[in-house]
């Protein structure tokens, strides 16, 4: 860990990044921001994002245009929004969201002292490469036990913290490591039973980063050893922590989310949507059979209490395609979350796990087969969801994405990502972070 560490801290201090690499963190941020954005269509996030605008105007609150608070207060309520729906990127290689790790803090922190977009872009990305490092190097078990963004999050957040202020290498390791040692134990079954105090824990481990580099900054001191120490139930392969530095850096394996639920989920969803043109309408369907990779086909709860339950449940994702032919992020709203038409379905959807799965891409597959009351037979087979580094979404389809996320609340900001992410165009790393977010989030309605 010490390697990477001190690697990531000689990064941060020279600001030795490739072009290509600011350029692909870029496109995370706006992605992420268009699902803080649309997440403000909830209540729940309305009201958190009202209780975090009121401190020292350091930073922005994205749902609360116009007004800023103080960066933990910010940083707390932006990972809110952004992991709210399901729709911000995560990580292929891994079950980490490496941007919602690092992102949240890195924004902050960086507003709040003045900083320009080049140092997010940097601070971001070397808090992803971390994170994301971490996540490949101690794996879970299947099925999960603990969250990622419990586990993880105080860790990208305090690696981002870290590359922002440009902490030398001892400082540098002491925060990330002190931050592990604040990793927390939030089950996976909060996702799958619907308790959105899950949504949180991103946000608490954005607020954990600001304390671990404070207190190391202060003179507390980390055990070297805390990683295998607070892993210790993971598979660990050490060598993935360094393996490659500096060739393929962890924003190049994102992925960018279609779907408004959870990505194991999103192989069926696609497989379903692309049945619904042959089915004739959701009375027709006698069955739903499904078989799919084993993350996902642990997600079967039938009769999810929340949109979150909803969204990390395969009965429910798969039924609301069928039903309402759509994959919008609308349908997988609260507002159809107890559609009659989709709870009836979600009884007739039975789940078989793909144990033998391809090696990856295609390690997170999907058959979806619609068994109709006339006895017709409709199957689709979707080995890896559009998205990821093999399938990635056009630069178009992000655009239309982000259109039909914030027209209503920000008006113009597809056109100003447009703009700003025009890779024909210069990358104006030198213009204040500040800036650039009052640009894209004007306009509000």
């Amino acid at each position: 860990m010490s390697e990477l560490l001190t690697w990531a801290a000689a990064r941060a201090a020279d600001g030795d990044v490739p072009e290509h690499v600011l350029r692909t963190a870029l496109v995370i941020m706006c992605d992420d921001l268009a699902a803080m954005v649309v997440a403000h269509t909830e209540d729940e996030v309305r009201a958190v994002t009202a209780q975090a605008a009121g401190g020292a105007p350091e930073a922005t609150v994205v749902g609360a245009p116009g007004r800023r608070s103080d960066r933990r207060s910010a940083a707390l309520a932006n990972a809110v929004a952004a992991n709210w729906t399901e729709l911000d990127g995560g990580y292929r290689p891994a079950t980490c969201h490496g941007s919602l790790y690092s992102l949240p803090a890195a924004l902050a922190e960086v507003e709040a002292t003045g900083g320009t977009l080049g140092d997010l872009l940097r601070a971001h990305v070397l808090g992803y490469e971390v994170v994301t490092r971490v996540a490949r190097a101690y794996r879970p078990p299947v099925p999960l036990a603990l969250h990622p963004h419990a586990t993880l999050s105080p860790i990208g957040a305090a690696a981002a913290l870290a590359a922002a202020r440009r902490l030398d290498p001892d400082t540098f390791a002491a925060a990330v490591l002190g931050a592990a040692s604040m990793s927390l134990t939030g089950p996976f079954s909060h996702a799958t039973s619907g308790a959105t105090i899950r949504n949180v824990w991103a946000g608490v481990g954005a607020q954990l980063g600001f304390v671990a580099v404070d207190v190391v900054a202060a003179g507390l001191t980390a055990s070297p050893t805390v990683l295998d120490e607070v892993f210790a139930a993971t598979v660990i392969t050490p060598d993935e922590l360094t393996t490659g530095l500096g060739e393929r850096w962890g924003v190049e394996d994102g992925y960018q989310k279609p779907y408004a639920c959870c990505q194991y989920l999103h192989a069926s969803v696609e497989a379903a949507a692309s049945l619904v043109g042959s089915i004739p309408d959701v009375d027709a369907i006698a069955s739903v059979d499904v078989r799919t990779h084993p993350l996902g086909a642990a997600l079967t709860e039938a009769d999810p209490a929340t949109t979150l339950a909803g969204r990390f449940s395969l009965p429910h994702a798969v039924s609301t395609v069928l039903h309402h032919r759509s994959t919008d992020a609308a349908v997988f709203s609260g507002a159809h979350l107890h559609d009659p038409a989709t709870a009836a379905l979600r009884g007739h959807v039975r789940i078989e796990k793909w144990a033998d799965t391809p090696p990856a891409p295609h390690d997170r597959p999907s058959t979806v087969r619609v068994t109709l009351h006339d006895g017709q037979v409709l199957e689709e087979t979707v080995l890896s969801a559009v998205g990821g580094p093999d399938r990635p979404l056009s630069r178009p389809e992000l655009l239309a994405k982000y259109e039909t996320l914030t027209a209503e609340l920000r008006p113009g900001f597809a056109d100003r990502v447009r703009d700003l992410t025009d890779p024909r165009g210069p990358l104006d790393l030198a213009t204040p972070l500040r800036d650039v977010l009052d640009n894209l989030l004007g306009g509000s309605r």
